[in-house]
């Protein structure tokens, strides 16, 4: 059995084609549109990228700095502590034993030529 099409049947037809076709152009213009601004879009994303890699090296960088200064603060008033300490306790022996040096120098200068 053979169908037999009429004449509004194949300009339907035809026009379905058209439209697919036309449909397919605008769609290979689109993508044509896309990929000439790809590399602009790519170089943004990087940049993005980049700039957020950055502003994190940098805040981890100061956290660090902040960190070691803190830390050589506390080292330093530690020195400084015993060194305090130190001092102190060489103070107290040269105020403890002063007049016993003094005594043992003169004696040891002066004495032996006095007549």
């Amino acid at each position: 059995m053979m169908q037999q099409y009429s004449v509004a049947k194949n300009v339907e037809i035809i026009n379905a084609i058209i439209e697919i076709e036309a449909g397919a152009h605008e769609m290979m213009e689109n993508a044509e549109r896309e990929k000439e601004g790809l590399p602009k879009k790519i170089a943004e994303i990087l940049e993005g990228y980049r700039a957020s890699q950055q502003k994190f090296a940098s805040e981890t960088i100061e956290s660090v700095r902040l960190e070691q200064e803190s830390a050589a603060k506390r080292k330093t008033e530690q020195i400084f502590g015993e060194f305090g300490q130190k001092l102190e306790k060489l103070k107290k022996i040269t105020d403890e034993h002063m007049a016993l040096w003094v005594d043992e120098i003169y004696a040891y200068i002066v004495a032996p030529t006095e007549f």
